[in-house]
């Protein structure tokens, strides 16, 4: 398929998403768009119609005509564009390709975060999960001085905060599984050996209790307590999907959470600062009453 047919999809995507639009509407916005290499002042009907056939085949995202009310054209399943969190991630990343990809005279006014390495392994990992492969590849852990080799059954990706990580069993530890990050891995290259993917094994399940990639703590409830500030973020975006808003109280928010108090997700809650106060457990709490005392006394020396 050719990159510039796939671009034409997701304009149209993007497009008919932004709301209820009828074919002038849309010949209107092709006439302006990049992808418009013909300078066509309409969108060819017979094409139209085969490439919003195309769409709903390969991305499941049904284009359709609510003709009693105008002939407006929506997208049908909008809510659940995708039918699935994989798909849709990918929809939305390409979906973002594509707007780049429109914005090439004006790239000084779009910043991006660098990227660690290791997305050049992505479809080696995804070829290998889905034919079984064991992988080969050397690893230097940030608590190695030296690096070392692995042959590796992967289990499944998974991508926290731009840095994307694989999960699976070493050869060298059978029964357990483990996750190593694609920046801290060097060639690496599949095998022609197979191993068994365990039924047992559910990738969302594996993560569920935890935020982040870390897994070296048991899952316990957190309670904390937020100003209305980071009441708001948190019910915009919430840190973890066990997350419940309990009460307000006297100008304050409670939310409780049952997650694994892992390096990662102490480290969120340090961003938020004095707008976060950590209840329970105990534990967590005597952590951050250190934190706050080591603090003050580096900040007073």
């Amino acid at each position: 398929m050719a990159a510039h047919q796939v671009n034409v999809y997701f304009w149209l995507i993007d497009t008919i998403a932004s709301g209820r639009l009828t074919r002038e509407d849309i010949d209107r916005r092709w006439a302006h768009c990049r992808y418009n290499d013909n300078g066509e002042e309409k969108f060819p009907e017979r094409k139209f119609h085969r490439y919003k056939d195309e769409i709903q085949e390969i991305f499941d995202v049904e284009i359709r005509c609510m003709r009693n009310r105008g002939n407006y054209y929506y997208i049908d399943n909008k809510d659940d564009i995708s039918g699935g969190f994989t798909r849709k991630w990918l929809l939305n990343a390409m979906a973002v390709h594509s707007m780049l990809d429109q914005a090439q005279d004006i790239t000084d006014c779009i910043l991006y975060e660098d990227i660690p390495e290791g997305a050049q392994y992505l479809s080696l990992i995804v070829d290998a999960i889905k034919q079984r492969n064991l992988l080969r590849f050397t690893y230097h852990s940030f608590n190695r001085q030296e690096q070392y080799e692995l042959t590796f059954a992967p289990y499944c990706l998974k991508v926290f905060k731009q840095r994307w990580y694989v999960a699976g069993c070493p050869s060298t530890h059978p029964n357990e599984t483990r996750i190593y990050a694609l920046d801290r891995v060097q060639n690496l290259r599949p095998t022609t050996e197979i191993f068994v993917y365990p039924k047992e094994f559910n990738a969302k399940q594996f993560f569920a209790p935890y935020y982040g990639v870390f897994r070296n703590e048991e899952p316990t409830k957190v309670l904390i307590e937020t100003s209305p500030k980071s009441a708001q973020f948190l019910r915009l975006l919430p840190l973890h999907e066990s997350q419940k808003e309990l009460r307000q109280f006297r100008g304050k928010n409670y939310f409780e959470y049952f997650i694994a108090p892992t390096f990662d997700f102490i480290q969120e809650l340090r961003t938020h600062g004095t707008d976060i106060r950590v209840m329970e457990p105990t534990s967590l709490v005597e952590l951050f009453r250190e934190e706050a005392r080591k603090a003050y006394e580096m900040y007073c020396e």
